[in-house]
This record gives structure tokens, C-alpha cells and sequence, in this order.
């Protein structure tokens, strides 16, 4: 249990950019996307440039891009770009930013698309609280056409503040030269990350478990968030891990407080989470999300988050017994009048209480049915193999147990 202060260490910094590109008039091809991007930082302002380049042929004579509304667009440019306005795109109750292009535009060519647009940091984030956090679920930058499609980036940042400390995807190579940050993800994926907080420090639960937070956090607290972590890890390995386990993690404790920001998220081997977060619920159902995050969360979010809560049970039943009891009857009850499961998606109306907890109900209930050894083989199994479909979940259901197994919970889905 070592208490490392750190110095300026970009590879490891935090500050988020959620991108996504989006577009149901697209065709995939084998090039994946690319986002370029570079910032520049003066006071409490970041100057934004970035260029959305895609290997698809979009075969229509317009796109969409999803666009922040809450900040002053500078320019929008691409070749052959006839117009551009905000509007509403079918399916998507969000503002949209939708191109149309010249009649004459060739759509063999490879788009690009640069936007340019600035972000008061003082107004629109959290530089107040000493934190920068950048990324999707504001929309601070332009995302094209659907929202899990995957891309790859280099981002450039100049006059990053020097006392922030950086952290962005684990397997982005970052490097920095005098005052330019450089951050490239060859892997492709449908963010950009960027956090950062003021005066932080890395500490060290164990030689696989790092936490990073503000200076000020007791190592009592840092201790007692570790062990919950080590402790979910350990559990959800052996569960439903066996074939896909988590060998190292990063646990990021954000500035900002609970109230301030109200929800906590994953990143596959890295929670960013707060002091405030700190309980078996919250922190095991993030680590969960480690295997389960990788289903369309727009149309079969309960795929990701009642199995991850279906997780989080499995941690609270063995270590926190009292609580398991209080938050299964409480979520029961949510569960009740929600609609089905398999009516839930991301723009349903009412549906959070039905894909956040109604599905990880189900998936108790049938585990009373199998028993926790099946149950066990089968989730191992779905990871294993890497199905994330409802579709495919049931084929396995039945493949692992039998048809009336199937056919009983498919009932459930549908209640």
C-alpha cells in the first residue's frame, strides 16, 4: 500500500471527449473512421479544431452530426458543402447538426468534415471544482450518424494547464513535447477520452490496483475504496470472468463531488468514479461493466446495465449482505409497473426503471430457476464467445439449459 505523489504525467492525465460518429445512410467499410483533432488552452477557454474523415460511402446527399447546442459553432467546412442547420433527426430526440451537399459531390471521395467552435471551460465544465471533464454526455464535440461507431483519433493539445494531470484510454500512446500533448489510439473505438483534475496523486492498493485523486484524500479512504475494488474484481473473475478476467484496474476519483455530478462511468480497465461513490453497489457495478458494455446501448441497453447490476448483486450478497436485502427489494419495486424488457430502449419513454433493473431481476430470477453453477457456466460462456444480443443470449440460454428454459425467460422479457 504505497502512497506515490506524481509528477505531470501525461500518459496517465484525466479529461474526457466523448465522440461518436453516427449515420444510418452510411455503409461500413474496412478503413474505420478517423478523428483529428487539436486543442489549444487559454485561461478558462479551449480553441477547438477538429476533422471527421470516413472511408464510408455515404450514399445520400446529406449527414447528420451531433452537435452541443450550448455553444457558439465558429465554422462547419467540407468539399461540395452545400448548407448546414440544426434540426431533428427521425429516431434521435436530440439536436442535430444536419449537412447537405451540392448535387455534384462524389461519393467515392473519403468526407472530411472540420468543425471549429470554442468551449468557455469556466461556464460549460467543472474548472471551478479544479476538474476538466470533456465528453459526450454533454455532446462537446460532433458526432456522425450512430452512436457506437467506432473510430480512431490523434488528438494535439497545446497549453494544457501543467498542474492538471492527465488521463485518457489506457492503450492511447501519449507523448509530450515542451508545451504540446499528443494522444493517438490506433485501436479503434467511439470516444475520445479526456479528464483531468488539479494536484492529484497515484496510489497504490495492490501491485495490479491504482488509484488516482486529490492530494488531500486520506489514505484510509483510498484503502477502504481499494479493497471494495479488489474484492469485486476478485468475486466477478471468478463468476463470470474465468475467460475474459481483469488483470490490472484503474480506479480515477474525480474532483467534483456526488451532488455536482451525479453518476459515475466505466472504461473498461478504469472506473472514473468519487470518494462519495464509495459502497460495494456503486463501484462493483462499474467494474462489471468490464465484460458487459459492449451490447447497441441505444437499442438493447439492458444487455449492459441489468447485467452489470446482475453483477453488482452477486458482490453485495457476498459482502455487504444487509445491503444486497434493501437494494434487491427496492429495485423489485421500481421494477413492478416498468415496461418490458424487451419494449426498452435508450429513447423509450419510462424505460430506465425496465433496462437498468428490471432485466438484472429477471436474470436473478432465472438464476433461482438453473441454479448459480449453470448460471455461472452460461454468463462465462456469453463472454466467452462474445455475445451481446438479446438473440444471442437466448440461443445460449437454450443451448446451456433447454427450450422450455428459453421460452420461460423470453416470457419474463416480454412482462
Amino acid at each position: 500500500r504505497k502512497n506515490i505523489m506524481t509528477p505531470f504525467s501525461i500518459s496517465r492525465f484525466s479529461l474526457t471527449v466523448l465522440l461518436i460518429a453516427l449515420s444510418t445512410t452510411i455503409s461500413w467499410a474496412q478503413e474505420p473512421d478517423h478523428l483529428s483533432m487539436t486543442m489549444h488552452f487559454k485561461d478558462s477557454t479551449v480553441f477547438v479544431e477538429e476533422t471527421y474523415q470516413s472511408n464510408q460511402k455515404i450514399n445520400r446527399d446529406s449527414i447528420y452530426f451531433l452537435l452541443n447546442p450550448g455553444f457558439e459553432l465558429d465554422t462547419i467546412k467540407s468539399k461540395d458543402l452545400a448548407s448546414y442547420k440544426i434540426t431533428q433527426k427521425p429516431g434521435m430526440p436530440l439536436p442535430f447538426y444536419h449537412l447537405a451537399f451540392n448535387e455534384s459531390r462524389d461519393i467515392s471521395e473519403i468526407l472530411a468534415v472540420t468543425f471549429k467552435y470554442s468551449i468557455d471551460l469556466s461556464e460549460q465544465n467543472h474548472m471551478k471544482s479544479d476538474w476538466i471533464e470533456l465528453n459526450a454526455d454533454k455532446l462537446w464535440f460532433p458526432n456522425l450518424g450512430a452512436l457506437n461507431n467506432e473510430f480512431t483519433y490523434d488528438v494535439t493539445i497545446t497549453d494544457f494547464p501543467e498542474s492538471y494531470y492527465l488521463i485518457t484510454h489506457t492503450d492511447a500512446k501519449v507523448t509530450r513535447e515542451k508545451n504540446t500533448l499528443t494522444i493517438k489510439k490506433d485501436n479503434p473505438w467511439y470516444e475520445v477520452l479526456i479528464l483531468a483534475g488539479k494536484d492529484m496523486k497515484e496510489w497504490e492498493y495492490d501491485p495490479n490496483i491504482t488509484l488516482i485523486g486529490k492530494q488531500e484524500i486520506a489514505d484510509s479512504t483510498f484503502q477502504a475504496i481499494g479493497k471494495k475494488v479488489a474484492n469485486s474484481i476478485d468475486l466477478l473473475n471468478g463468476s463470470f470472468g474465468m475467460s475474459d478476467p481483469i488483470t490490472s484496474f484503474k480506479v480515477l476519483l474525480r474532483n467534483t463531488s456526488r451532488d455536482e455530478i451525479g453518476f459515475q462511468f466505466n472504461r473498461r480497465d478504469m472506473i472514473v468514479t468519487g470518494t462519495d461513490f464509495n459502497d460495494y453497489g456503486n463501484l462493483s457495478h462499474e467494474i462489471a461493466h468490464y465484460w458487459w458494455s459492449k451490447a447497441n446501448f441505444i437499442q438493447e441497453p439492458w444487455m449492459n446495465e441489468s447485467f452489470a447490476n446482475y453483477g453488482m448483486y452477486r458482490v453485495l450478497k457476498e459482502f455487504d449482505a444487509e445491503d444486497y436485502q434493501r437494494v434487491l427489494a427496492r429495485n423489485r419495486e421500481r421494477s413492478e409497473n416498468a415496461i418490458p424488457v424487451a419494449e426498452a430502449s435508450l429513447f423509450v419513454a419510462d424505460s430506465y426503471n425496465s433496462y437498468y433493473h428490471k432485466g438484472a431481476i429477471h436474470l436473478i430470477d432465472l438464476e433461482a430457476k438453473i441454479g448459480s453453477e449453470s448460471m455461472q457456466v452460461l454468463l462465462s460462456s456469453c463472454v466467452e464467445k462474445g455475445i451481446h444480443t438479446t438473440e444471442g443470449f437466448l440461443l445460449e440460454l437454450e443451448k446451456q439449459t433447454n427450450k422450455e428454459t428459453r421460452e420461460f425467460f423470453e416470457g419474463l422479457l416480454k412482462i
